[in-house]
């Protein structure tokens, strides 16, 4: 500031003294004295951020791993089940929708298999899936996953004490015991899914919940069902008995199931 006062104030002999204007640059000159003080001081200011990097890189990391579970939680618990615990990004996913979508294509017939019979026009939209929609969002999801992976999938939905399970109707147990130890299990609950690895107690309890045989046709026409039969299944789902007439219990069942098991919050 003093050098630029003295040029605008029409000092124009300050450059007749060398010495004083050479003071004057002389805190705005790369001497040998001035280089070795920045040195320093970069190699102070490289040095601190060391100790803050972790626990920032941990705030930021976390919670986009998490939200990419939450996003494509099917896809994403499958395929941990399968590989064990990895790193979660959009190019692995999408490599492996690929391998899947391109074993399917290769293998015409194999969806075919499902314990979920298909019509034609749905095993060309499953395949379709697979590579045009990002997220794995519903319960159809798990056909092409069981059937790739040759793994039976079950999902046990707590709110409606009922459960599916999907495979390939070719599928051999390898474990002589009781327990499989291939299966997948899956808990949804209060629109959330969760990965288990309880199969042992699952598989022992299993019994005395609804069993829904397809994603698709959850009960089969009322006039199959007697009043009793159709009663029993209502006080599963719902946890209480009512008096109600043949017809009321099989709406309300049909109704409640449907809207659990296709619940978008629960596989988003």
């Amino acid at each position: 500031m003093l050098l630029l006062n003295r040029i605008l104030y029409n000092q124009k002999n300050f450059l007749k003294s060398q010495e004083n204007f050479l003071s004057d640059l002389a805190p705005y000159m790369l001497t040998h004295e001035v280089w070795i003080k920045m040195q320093a001081q970069t190699q102070a200011q490289t040095q601190m951020p060391v100790q803050l990097q972790t626990p920032v890189q941990t705030l930021v990391q976390t919670p986009v791993k998490k939200t990419k579970f939450m996003r494509n939680c099917i896809f994403w618990y499958t395929y941990t089940a399968i590989n064990g615990e990895c790193e979660t990004t959009t190019n692995i996913m999408m490599n492996e929708k690929k391998t899947i979508s391109d074993y399917f294509n290769n293998n015409l017939t194999s969806l075919k298999n499902s314990n979920h019979k298909l019509t034609l026009a749905k095993i060309n939209e499953i395949k379709c899936n697979l590579m045009t929609k990002l997220y794995m969002d519903s319960v159809e999801s798990f056909i092409p996953l069981s059937i790739y992976y040759k793994r039976p999938i079950y999902i046990y939905f707590k709110d409606i004490n009922s459960y599916m399970r999907f495979e390939d109707k070719n599928y051999v147990c390898d474990d002589e015991s009781d327990i499989d130890t291939n299966i997948i299990l899956f808990f949804a609950k209060d629109n959330q899914v969760t990965l288990e690895t309880d199969i042992e107690n699952f598989m022992k309890t299993k019994d005395s919940l609804f069993y829904i045989q397809h994603y698709d046709k959850i009960l089969p026409g009322v006039s199959t069902f007697k009043t009793d039969e159709i009663r029993e299944i209502y006080k599963t789902v719902f946890g209480k008995d009512d008096d109600l007439k043949k017809p009321e219990y099989y709406e309300k069942v049909l109704v409640k199931c449907h809207t659990t098991i296709n619940a978008k919050s629960l596989f988003l």
